[in-house]
């Protein structure tokens, strides 16, 4: 069968509420999708988008797995970035409550993990029935059972698609952080969910009074900001840039769209990054961390305070870290929001 075919048998048999026939043709859409081409894989993404959204989240976790499967083929994600977004995001509530539930209830019974019997569901679903009533907490324990999967395909879109991010609220990372003992991946996607694209900053560096625009998108932390700044601003005095910085290529390649060969080593710091009232930003944290300031985000760089190096690689080595430097700012206008910025703290 074609994947074409399979992704229509699959469709069908949801209109018909055909349970059977439904996993023969999940089966089939699993088989064909060995042989099958990203052409292949693209046509058939709105159908199966079509069709998680209306299958339970425990029915629909596998094809949202495959989904995911196709985007690591690179086949663009927006046709399903938003029915795996939701659920996700319903998995994810679920989950939520089935974790206060269980809190409220006394920790009765451990906390069934991906590896778990269905007995344990079964066991966590009896336990908190008194607290939310048999068919929430069957609900529940769906949601519970259900995310272990959906955090697949949620991790392959957000690190290979920037406009698969857009489609994931941000608002899901508080619940991310609230069961991230529990789902250890969760502690990824909070990342990822804080990921900024298209996003302006004025960076400033305060040494040689000079300023730039720069744009930036995928970056998993500061550590990938601090080394892609460096090798946007080397080069050429005369052009408005800071001289020779003596940026390794290697250290580029990994903070931007490098394979995973070319990590290894250390990159090494080149400023002392603070933002424009004068609190360090700290290599270990994300770029969604820096305030802005007259209504855009702003990056002084100072001479380094001490020596500083950082393992040569991206957090998320799926994810295309991007740095565009977009304008050089003439000096007076530098000086002017030099003059607004505090000094370091």
């Amino acid at each position: 069968m074609s994947l074409e075919a399979a992704a229509t048998a699959l469709d069908r048999a949801v209109t018909d509420r055909d349970t059977d026939a439904y996993d023969a043709a999940l089966g089939a859409l699993w088989q064909s999708a060995r042989e099958a081409s990203p052409r292949e894989m693209a046509a058939v993404l709105p159908v199966c988008a079509g069709v998680l959204r209306r299958l339970p989240i425990g029915m629909g976790a596998q094809l949202a797995i495959l989904c995911g499967a196709f985007v690591e083929h690179g086949v663009p994600a927006a046709p399903v970035a938003g029915a795996i977004a939701e659920g996700f995001g319903e998995a994810l509530s679920r989950a939520r409550r089935v974790r206060a539930a269980w809190d409220r209830a006394g920790r009765p019974v451990p906390l069934p993990g991906p590896q778990s019997p269905m007995e344990e569901y079964a066991d966590l679903e009896a336990a908190i029935a008194p607290e939310l009533g048999a068919e929430a907490a069957a609900s529940g324990g769906e949601g519970w059972y259900a995310l272990g999967m959906w955090q697949m395909p949620a991790l392959s879109l957000l690190q290979l698609d920037a406009e698969a991010r857009r489609a994931f609220p941000r608002e899901l990372a508080e619940a991310c952080a609230d069961l991230a003992e529990e789902w250890p991946d969760l502690e990824w996607i909070a990342g990822l969910l804080a990921v900024l694209d298209d996003e302006p900053l004025l960076v400033l560096h305060r040494p040689s009074g000079r300023g730039y625009e720069v744009t930036i998108g995928g970056l998993g932390d500061n550590f990938q900001l601090h080394t892609l700044l460096a090798g946007a601003l080397s080069g050429p005095e005369a052009e408005g840039l800071l001289g020779d910085l003596n940026v390794d290529p290697r250290w580029i390649a990994a903070a931007s769209d490098g394979p995973e060969e070319t990590f290894g080593g250390s990159a090494e710091g080149r400023f002392n990054p603070v933002d424009a009232y004068g609190k360090w930003i700290w290599n270990e944290g994300v770029p969604a961390d820096i305030p802005f300031f007259e209504g855009r985000r702003v990056v002084v760089l100072d001479p380094p305070a001490y020596g500083r190096s950082w393992s040569n690689n991206r957090r998320y080595p799926q994810m295309r870290g991007v740095l565009r430097l977009d304008r050089v700012l003439p000096r007076a206008e530098a000086a002017t929001w030099l003059a607004k910025v505090a000094p370091s703290a």
